[in-house]
């Protein structure tokens, strides 16, 4: 028997956790699954508004690289916020301009491009749940595929609130036993967005999954970019507005 190949079971990420699940790549009845899962948190919450976004940022296989400055899922910049973090603040601000000249984004999956199974991107997104619940992003041909971030948007109508508030977490799964739940940990009330998991396919043994957890600054629409060396950088990407 080839123990590398046992199924997970059920793992909670812990802030700043990864885990993996072993599979084989070549598999073409396999589909991961990746659900962002969100109940309001609580009546008022819900009454303020909840209604969350899923948004898969990806690089296919054929265009994933590796960095040889830093690993897959490093987020840029890391602001640190603080009376004497001026000189980080100003460090981070200079190299976020130089990051956003940078012309190899990748693509993305949301409520506008629901992406396809049956040919490239092999992934698909379920549709635009406009209330507590789940949205879920389906992945088949795992060999087709590279880095993917997942991420949340929180719509202008829902007030401002934290995305912990509403509950919100990512679950990724390969429907036979391996189950990697993605939670959040900060109670950050001003970002419209939230990066939560990284998913990495060009791991040799399978699939990891690490906890990310990086929110975007106060109050911007503009979405995080997923490069293709797997490195992250947050508020780079096009403005998104969602009322509702």
């Amino acid at each position: 028997m080839d123990f590398s190949m046992e199924p997970l079971g059920q793992v909670s990420l812990a802030k700043g956790g990864q885990a993996r699940i072993s599979l084989d790549k070549k598999d073409r009845g396999l589909t991961v699954t990746a659900s962002l899962q969100w109940d309001g948190g609580s009546e008022a919450r819900r009454a303020r508004g909840a209604d969350l976004d899923l948004y898969t940022l990806f690089v296919p296989a054929d265009a994933a690289v590796r960095s040889a400055d830093h690993a897959p899922g490093h987020v840029f910049p890391q602001i640190q916020r603080g009376l004497f973090r001026t000189k980080n603040r100003d460090e981070a601000k200079a190299l976020q301009a130089e990051l956003a000249t940078r012309t190899d984004a990748g693509q993305a999956l949301y409520y506008k491009n629901l992406g396809s199974l049956k040919e490239p991107p092999y992934m698909q997104l379920s549709g635009d749940a406009k209330a507590p619940g789940e949205e879920t992003i389906s992945i088949v041909r795992p060999d087709q595929q590279g880095y993917a971030l997942i991420c949340a948007y929180s719509a202008v109508s829902n007030g401002a609130g934290s995305f912990r508030s509403y509950a919100a977490r990512v679950v990724v799964t390969d429907g036979i036993g391996s189950t990697v739940t993605v939670p959040l940990y900060d109670d950050t009330n001003t970002a419209y967005w939230v990066a939560i998991a990284f998913v990495d396919f060009t791991d040799s043994h399978g699939v990891s999954i690490s906890h990310v957890e990086r929110y975007s600054k106060r109050f911007t629409e503009k979405r995080p970019v997923l490069h293709t060396d797997g490195t992250v950088l947050m508020d780079a990407g096009p403005v998104e507005f969602k009322r509702s």
